[in-house]
């Protein structure tokens, strides 16, 4: 009995005892879902469970190409988290399929910048490379697609599919922009020489950071317009013999760029010749031009036109000599050069004109020059030309002797606006039988 008693305690012991278990455990069942409830909520708010939600939302709407919608779940992602990279690749991949570039890569870029995911770098430059391609195969290649590939370079400094476009850009870049006529590239107003001289900067510092010869390649040849004439002014043309003195140093040169050198420095020394009666003829003193066409230095540079020697400024009988630009004009030999004429120039301070052309008389060679004006106030007619010759020619002497003897020819020659023109010759100019007489009396004494 006792222990049926016990066993009958035992049970209803283990009754009761079972019956708190279930009790309890009910207790444990209701807190656990409470628990649950309570770890969904939590879970779903996690933030990192956000970025995907946008992310998988954004990616939804560019299945059905809701490119707007799918745009505001990308940026939603990565207002919650900005270094989430499938985010912002995502956000530059909707701006694209609305072909819009320059959001997709600031897009890109921003992402770089706040995760330094490489991944998002290349695709930035891989998106401005194709906007390189797309400028080249429109024939719309100009230094802003120049600019945009030197950029790429300037942070992937060996990237090889930069390069390769970089030079492919300069075969099309100044035919495509800068072929209009000789002073479109460098002296139709703009800034292109400055941008010009930046972008062959950033391609050296380029190539000082990381050297290949592919770079180096691209360099010389862009140290050089690939244009078959150009025109610079001269003050610009200064600036560049330092550029290309640059690039020799730290790149090296080529026969283009030693060439155009050339050119510029025989044109600085010219106007070493020339500045002097410059500064008189720019006052209006025209009588020095007597003892300029006779003197030595005058005289050797005009027999290196009338005896076809070797330089760099293109010989031709007439040689202008003007101190506003030059043209470089491309031959076999890389390059030569000539100042602008007047009719080239009109706006010019004043243009002398070398007379190569070669007469003796009794064995003695004639020294010619000639000089043009600015026009005054911007009017360019009346427009005077004075043409000075120092030849041997008879002259009265007394009342009817003529004496042979070298002695200064002037002719002006005054032209209007109608083309009609008004000519005045004065001879032994300056002399003690100067004479002076209109063309049309000399031409009516010589036909009767």
């Amino acid at each position: 009995m006792g222990y049926r008693n016990k066993n009958v305690y035992s049970s209803a012991k283990r009754r009761k005892k079972k019956t708190l278990d279930i009790r309890r455990a009910g207790i444990i069942t209701a807190a656990s879902a409470v628990v649950v409830a309570a770890g969904l909520a939590i879970y779903s708010h996690l933030p990192f469970v956000k970025v995907n939600n946008a992310i998988a939302a954004g990616n939804k709407y560019t299945e059905s190409a809701n490119y707007e919608a799918a745009i505001e779940s990308y940026e939603k992602a990565i207002a919650i988290d900005p270094k989430s990279v499938a985010a912002y690749s995502n956000l530059a991949g909707a701006y694209l399929s609305l072909d819009n570039k320059e959001d997709a890569k600031k897009a890109l870029y921003e992402g770089f910048q706040n995760t330094d995911n490489e991944l998002l770098l290349r695709d930035y430059h891989t998106v401005i490379m194709n906007e390189a391609v797309s400028d080249m195969n429109s024939a719309h290649t100009s230094f802003d697609t120049v600019d945009k590939l030197v950029e790429v370079l300037e942070e992937s400094s060996d990237n090889a599919d930069a390069i390769e476009l970089l030079d492919a850009a300069y075969e099309r870049c100044f035919n495509d922009s800068y072929n209009g006529d000789h002073n479109t590239l460098f002296r139709a107003g703009n800034d292109n020489f400055s941008r010009y001289s930046d972008l062959v900067r950033r391609m050296a510092a380029v190539y000082a950071e990381s050297s290949s010869d592919a770079l180096k390649n691209v360099i010389l040849k862009y140290a050089v317009p690939n244009l078959d004439s150009f025109t610079m002014n001269l003050e610009d043309a200064y600036a560049y013999r330092s550029l290309l003195e640059e690039i020799t140093a730290s790149v090296g040169s080529s026969q283009d760029i030693d060439s155009v050198k050339n050119c510029i420095s025989d044109a600085e020394n010219v106007q070493g010749i020339f500045a002097d009666i410059f500064v008189q003829l720019d006052v209006g003193n025209v009588d020095e031009l007597r003892d300029f066409v006779v003197s030595d230095e005058y005289i050797a540079l005009r027999n290196v036109f009338l005896n076809n020697l070797e330089t760099p400024q293109e010989n031709t009988t007439y040689v202008s000599i003007s101190r506003e630009a030059i043209i470089l004009n491309r031959n076999e030999n890389g390059f030569s050069y000539r100042f602008l004429n007047f009719e080239e120039n009109p706006e010019t301070s004043g243009v002398i004109t070398l007379w190569a052309n070669f007469f003796e008389d009794d064995g003695v060679q004639r020294n010619s020059i000639s000089y043009e004006p600015g026009a005054i106030n911007g009017n360019l007619y009346p427009h005077t030309k004075y043409s000075v010759t120092y030849l041997l020619s008879y002259i009265t002497s007394g009342k009817s002797t003529k004496v042979a003897k070298m002695n200064y020819r002037l002719d002006t020659t005054i032209t209007y606006e109608d083309g009609t023109t008004d000519e005045t010759i004065v001879g032994d100019w300056g002399g003690p039988n100067e004479w002076i007489m209109d063309i049309d009396t000399i031409e009516s004494r010589i036909r009767a």
